[in-house]
């Protein structure tokens, strides 16, 4: 008997390591799927449509919590924060519990001192969940527009310049390489006409004028589809990102690089 119970006390840290180490996974994947979904969302593309890997939601919330100085700055800031209204919350809800008691409330509701032990456990449980997981759901929108605007605009994005060639016939955007004066046609259009005639005869990367370039980048490869976009000149709230979507195919040629060539053309 002695053995057994010597065992049991031997094991619960182990248990409620185990357990603590569940609730931060639960709460790092939560982490990194806000920061995915406001990223994207920033592109005006759904999170769940990528097919993303389960673990890549870690390293998302490794770099919305500890990518930058900042970034943990504001982690340790909203983990002060976090305390403090746990600590607040669970004041407020004592005195109403007390409150509850002094009018004898509670008494005509519940048969046991148990079963208010419970409840109460189970309440402050529940605020402690709820604050942290609110820190968390504000932090990781917070780090992921900033990381989106970063990557949206051509002098700070770290997303790589992409080039993306394909045959003609496929093609219901680009420009010929032998006479890039020729827009494409033969193709129907269904939806916003405007859209196609804004991003149809800016295909080409143009940096001859530094303050308004215009640089192609890769925003993902998933799935079998490239998501490309050209960056903006600046952080400008009014401007518009569009987003290309292109499926892969075995003739087609991709071409990354971390900067644009010297040779750009401009407009043709």
């Amino acid at each position: 008997m002695t053995s057994s119970s010597s065992d049991n006390q031997t094991l619960k840290p182990f248990g409620r390591l185990l357990s603590l180490l569940a609730l931060l996974a639960a709460a790092l994947y939560y982490t990194g799927w806000i920061y995915r979904w406001e990223y994207y969302g920033f592109f005006q593309i759904e999170v769940t449509t990528l097919g993303l890997s389960f673990n890549s939601f870690y390293l998302a919330a490794f770099q919305a919590l500890f990518g930058s100085p900042l970034s943990i700055l504001r982690t340790i800031g909203g983990i002060v924060i976090a305390g403090f209204a746990i600590v607040i919350a669970l004041r407020l809800r004592r005195k109403l519990a007390a409150w509850l008691t002094h009018t004898n409330l509670l008494q005509r509701y519940l048969s046991s001192s148990k079963t208010l032990q419970f409840l109460t456990a189970l309440v402050d449980e529940f605020i402690i969940v709820l604050l942290i997981l609110t820190i968390l759901f504000w932090m990781a929108r917070w780090q992921a527009g900033v990381d989106a605007w970063k990557d949206a605009v051509n002098k700070t994005s770290s997303l790589p310049v992409v080039t993306v060639v394909i045959p003609e016939e496929g093609a219901g955007l680009g420009r010929q390489l032998d006479n890039p004066l020729i827009n494409p046609s033969g193709f129907r259009i269904i939806g916003d006409e405007g859209l196609y005639k804004q991003i149809r005869g800016q295909e080409l990367t143009d940096t001859e004028n530094p303050n308004e370039p215009r640089v192609w980048r890769l925003l993902r490869h998933q799935g079998g589809y490239f998501y490309i976009f050209p960056a903006l000149p600046r952080q400008d709230r009014r401007l518009r990102i569009p987003v290309l979507i292109i499926y892969e195919s075995s003739n087609q040629l991709v071409i990354l690089s971390p900067t644009p060539s010297e040779n750009n053309l401009g407009n043709p």
